[in-house]
């Protein structure tokens, strides 16, 4: 396994420049919720993260020069259930649930599910009406999709990507650019700072590579012409704002 290191750290979001934050063994993995968090044996890779000075990103450089192949062995492989039990079934169940109670014309909308997994909330989604595909890098051999989507949704996604921007390019290449909106999921920082590396959500183990505040988040948003509503630390909605 190689790992990426840097001499001069800059934010993958705003560009500037970055203190380390702290470091952690590749192995530290996480479960779901605040209270647990697993130590498995010391792998001997340490990956160092960094904190923006401006918009407060979390992020590692470690696996900026990873292919999809690199994720694959290292981290989305037949161990991932290991250390993300909820994977399987108890965490889809749990966003159709949100989706259904959240939007009431879900139905209605032509929809994406953006990093779907193996799929299985779009398959409670069509069980239930809706017009909705589903796509992921590791778990659909199918190419991504060259429509658009009035309703994009992503589940513990942004904070696996090691390029949030180039992420949202694509998140933003697939969106209806007049009545697009995009619901996501992923735990920001802001109220964890005290905490340091003891934050549960910095699990390299996991793929959890940038973690978000909700500065960052706007930033980001802004580069696509969008805003952020902040519904909770874990729960955004993103859509397209003009001035």
């Amino acid at each position: 396994m190689k790992l990426h290191t840097t001499s001069s750290p800059h934010c993958k979001i705003c560009d500037t420049e970055a203190d380390i934050y702290g470091v952690t063994d590749f192995n530290v993995s996480c479960y779901g919720n605040n209270v647990h968090r697993y130590n498995y044996p010391l792998s001997g890779h340490a990956v160092y993260y960094y904190k923006c000075k401006n918009c407060g990103l979390i992020y590692s450089h470690a696996f900026d020069k990873w292919s999809d192949a690199d994720y694959s062995r290292y981290i989305y492989n037949d161990e991932y259930i290991k250390h993300d039990p909820n994977f399987i079934c108890k965490r889809s169940l749990h966003n159709f649930n949100l989706l259904r109670n959240a939007f009431k014309n879900l139905q209605n909308f032509r929809m994406l599910d953006f990093g779907c997994g193996d799929g299985q909330l779009v398959q409670l989604l069509q069980e239930y009406g809706t017009d909705v595909v589903g796509w992921d890098p590791f778990n659909n051999s199918a190419p991504i999709p060259n429509e658009k989507y009035e309703f994009i949704t992503s589940f513990e996604v942004m904070e696996h990507t090691p390029t949030p921007v180039k992420t949202m390019e694509m998140i933003d290449s697939l969106l209806d650019q007049n009545n697009g909106k995009y619901f996501f999921s992923t735990l920001t920082n802001d109220f964890h700072l005290n905490k340091l590396m003891n934050f549960w959500y910095i699990a390299p183990r996991n793929g959890h590579i940038t973690i978000y505040s909700n500065k960052s988040l706007d930033i980001l948003f802004s580069k696509f012409g969008m805003k952020v509503k902040h519904i909770s630390e874990l729960y955004h909605l993103a859509y397209k704002h003009s001035e």
